[in-house]
Order: structure tokens, then sequence, then C-alpha cells
């Protein structure tokens, strides 16, 4: 018995890692680009591989914050071992969704699987705003008493890998095959404990829906009204009593089946009342939601389809430029990161649109309070890197600050490697953020930190020191597999024939992705990216 992807499964893992990354927590990596410009013979090596003898590649795995003082173990995966996952999860996807509740039935609207032809994992129709939407109308129709709020702690990181298999073995129809890898994989990326499911991946999200799944079957046996989002129940009750039984139901089934147990802080009984005001915001909406309503309706009067893609704030008329200005979106963003506890979806739309619109007047909050965005670290530096108008003088003067936080120990951005990957991000993608002078000492302190030691190898290779590469390219053997893949494609700066040599003469040692990250960065030296 053997198992062998499919080329459009393949296709399409690759499609959905180009447009839409593989993962929504780490950077981009440019591996996929190398991967796609040698993608005939990277699909035929795996092709070529009994998927039920596949090996499973290094992968790297770090803390990231969740909230102010919270944080979550957050794994990202080989490139291979993606597009392998990724391809299973294609193959078999459908047949995992016929486990779940029934998307008609309107009670579970996270992560329906809904393949489309670009990448798209999941259903647009069924989303966070549909949940919402469907609260709404349950309370407008049942005309409950309370609301029962459940939240799972530590969902993924903490589901039991023997449940998972359970959920697979279970599905009908998907094969023992697809089954038996699909766990053997989970159990290699769980390590020596016994649960936990890589954070950040779509095809993670998916296996998740269908292991809990049984939470959903035991709540409508129970004849319960209820809707769930992931890890998000709210259960609609006509006492406070029910409400009390329906917890216990939950609680217990989720400690007795999955050793898992709901968050303390949020998960409460509330009169549909609060419910309404706290949770709908149906007497005053969230500042968020009226935010985005406003800016979304203001894009489609401009004639912007693209609601994520840049706006060239010069060239609006001055009406649109009016109308955004009115927005205030920096003020906002001032008065709440002022408060103890923002509001961490806020801060990440704010973001987002001041750097849609290369709105500068942030940077100086943003560096004056930097603690404050480090739960929001991946959003902070995406704004600054989204500023096309800033002049090379201004990126290096805006670098400089980003390298002292990076190196401040009084700084808590200094204390957490997820956040130093990103600070020092701006330098790995643009030369002209360089702080070139410090970059050799940077890496060689960086001993036990590979996430920022590849960022200081990308940028490097951009400020071009190849006398660096070339000293230490002898030793491309000794580095471990993200660090060697960096490497290689960061010397690229060195002189097109030297680097040519240099790539002909370890060519025996390279696997596939490194051989394919070598003949793209022929064609596209770092130096000129």
């Amino acid at each position: 018995m053997s198992l062998r992807l499919t080329d459009a499964a393949l296709d399409w893992a690759l499609k959905h890692a180009l447009t839409w990354s593989d993962t929504d927590i780490f950077p981009e990596i440019f591996e996929f680009q190398a991967i796609s410009d040698d993608w005939a013979n990277i699909k035929k090596s795996i092709q070529n591989t009994d998927i039920l003898d596949w090996r499973v590649r290094a992968f790297r795995r770090c803390l990231v914050p969740k909230h102010r003082f919270g944080f979550r173990i957050s794994t990202q995966l080989d490139p291979l071992d993606f597009l392998v996952f990724t391809a299973l999860i294609k193959e078999i996807g459908k047949k995992l969704e016929a486990v779940r509740v029934p998307v008609i039935q309107n009670i579970v609207h996270s992560y329906r699987f809904s393949p489309s032809a670009d990448g798209t994992m999941f259903s647009k129709q069924y989303t966070y705003q549909s949940f919402q939407k469907s609260s709404q109308t349950i309370c407008d129709n049942l005309n409950p008493s309370h609301v029962v709020i459940a939240d799972i702690a530590d969902f993924f990181p903490r589901l039991y890998t023997h449940r998972i298999d359970n959920a697979l073995d279970s599905a009908l129809g998907i094969g023992h095959m697809h089954a038996k890898v699909l766990k053997d994989l989970i159990a290699h990326w769980a390590g020596s404990y016994s649960y936990g499911i890589p954070v950040g991946s779509a095809a993670s999200r998916l296996i998740a829906e269908v292991t809990i799944s049984d939470i959903d079957e035991m709540l409508l046996s129970e004849d319960a009204h209820y809707v769930r989002y992931s890890d998000d129940f709210r259960i609609f009750c006509t006492s406070e009593a029910e409400a009390y039984k329906y917890l216990t139901l939950v609680a217990r089934s989720l400690l007795e089946n999955h050793g898992l147990t709901l968050q303390q802080n949020k998960t409460k009984i509330v009169p549909v009342d609060v419910f309404k005001k706290v949770y709908l915001k149906e007497n005053e909406k969230r500042e968020i939601e009226t935010l985005s309503e406003r800016f979304y309706d203001l894009l489609s009067s401009m004639g912007i389809t693209d609601l994520y893609g840049e706006i060239n704030y010069e060239t609006l008329s001055p009406e649109y430029k009016k109308a955004i200005d009115e927005l205030n979106l920096e003020n906002i963003l001032r008065e709440h990161i002022e408060e103890d506890e923002p509001d961490l979806s806020l801060l990440k739309f704010l973001l987002r649109r001041l750097g849609q619109i290369g709105d500068i007047d942030a940077i100086d909050l943003i560096f004056d309070n930097f603690n404050k965005f480090v739960p929001v670290i991946r959003e902070t530096i995406e704004y600054l890197l989204k500023l096309d108008e800033l002049k090379p003088e201004e990126k290096a003067d805006l670098g400089e600050s980003l390298i002292n936080i990076y190196k401040d120990e009084s700084s808590t951005a200094s204390h957490l490697e997820y956040s130093r990957m990103y600070m020092l991000r701006p330098f790995s993608l643009d030369g002209e953020w360089n702080s070139d002078k410090q970059y050799i000492k940077l890496y060689n302190d960086a001993l036990d930190d590979d996430f920022s030691r590849r960022e200081i190898l990308l940028a490097m290779g951009r400020s071009k020191k190849d006398f660096w590469f070339r000293s230490r390219k002898q030793y491309l053997h000794q580095m471990t597999p993200w660090i060697r893949r960096a490497f290689i494609y960061a010397a690229s700066c060195l002189p097109t024939d030297e680097y040519k040599h240099w790539i002909r003469g370890v060519d025996s040692n390279l696997d596939d992705v490194e051989r394919a990250i070598a003949t793209w960065a022929r064609k596209n030296p770092i130096t000129v990216s």
C-alpha cells in the first residue's frame, strides 16, 4: 500500500501558500517563491515519495503575544511539510467537512471548508461576522433570558493528539492512509507531548474543527440553541438554571473527552440584555465596527473594490481626503494606546488602515510607546513597511531606532524572539532601512536566536556584505535548515560567477528546496529584489 499526492492537490497547496502565505502569525517566507520557480521538479520529488513514509523536516516554534501579558506557542512548518499537510487536507477536506454540523443549520461559523481556485480554503460566507448576525437572530426569535459565553482555554496548543486520532479515524470515507499520515505528522510536531496541533496554518483549523465536533453533537442532542465560532460558544437559554446546566455539560465534556478547560475570565452566564449590549453592541456598536463600516463605505464611494489594497492618498480628490481625515484614525490610536488594556483588535485595524493610506503621522506615537505595541508587533512593523513615501534617510533613522529597541534590555520588545524577529524584518526586506554597521555584531550576539539570525542574514545580503558571506560559506553544512536556506539566498549578493561556482561545489549536499533557492536566487539576487 502506498499514498501519492495528486497534481491537483499539490498545485492548489502551492497556490494557497503563494496567495495567503503559510501562516497568519509568522512573516511571509521567500522559500515558496523559489519552490514555485522550480515547481515541476519539486512536485515530482514529492510525488515520487510514498507519503506514508514521509520524513518530517525541521519546523520552528516560539512564544507569540496573545495579549499584553499572555502568550501562546506557535509553529511554522517547513515549506515542504506545509505543502504536504495542506495537499492532504485538500484531498479529504470535503469528507472532513461532512462530519461537522451542516452549514445549513447556521450554527458553526468557523472555518467551513470551501476551497476556491485562488487558494482560499474556507468559505467567505461563514465568518465571525455571520456568527454575530446569527447570535442577533437567535436573540430576536427565541427571546432568551440568559446567554452562556464559553471560551476554551488554549484550544490548539492543548488539543489531545489521541482525540485528533479518534476524530480522523471516525471520519467516514477519508481512507485509513490519509488518516495515518495526518496522525503521524501531528504526532511528530507535538514531539514528546501528547497534545497540540500547529497554530497558524489553515489545515490545522479544519483538523481542530473536526476534533471538537463531538461537543457540537452533544449540545444538539440536548436541544441546545447555540452558535459557535472556533473555541467560542454562545448558548441561548430560557433561565439562569438552564444556562448553568448547559455550561456544566460543556465544561464536563471538554474536560473528560479532550482534557480541555474553559477560560475563567471569559466564561460567564449573562442576562440577554447584557449580552446584547456587551457582545452584540446592540445599543452602542464597538468603535472598530463603526470605523470599519465608515472606512469601507468610503472606499465603496471611491469605486475601490480591493478593501485591503494600498490607497494613494495624494491622488485623491479634496473631498475624499477630507473624508479620510475626518475618520481621525491617528487620534483614535492615540486615545486607545493610553489605556491600560487597549483593544488589540482595534489597534490592528487602525495600524492596517493607517498603513493603507500611507499616513506617517503615527510613527512618533509608536516609537514613544513601543512597549504598548508589542502585542501587535506584526501589524506595527507592517504599517512601517507600507510607508512608501519615507525617504531613505528617514528609513535609516527609524531603522536605528528599531535596532536600539532591539538591543535595549529595558524594553519588553527585546525579550521575546518573536518581537525581535519582526523588529529586524524591515532590514531583511528593504536595504534602505540600512543599519549595516551593526549586522555582524547582532548576528554574533544572537547565538541562541535563529529567528533573529535569519532576518539578519537577509539584511546582510541586502546590504551587499559579500566579504562576510565569502568568509562563512564553507560553514554552510553546520547551519540549521532555516538558517541554511536564508544563507543560500542572502549569499546571492556575491559576484555572479563566484556564487555560481560556490553553488556548483555544494550542490550534492543541498536538498530539493535549497537547490531551488540557489537557482531562483541566481535569477533574482537579493541585492536587486
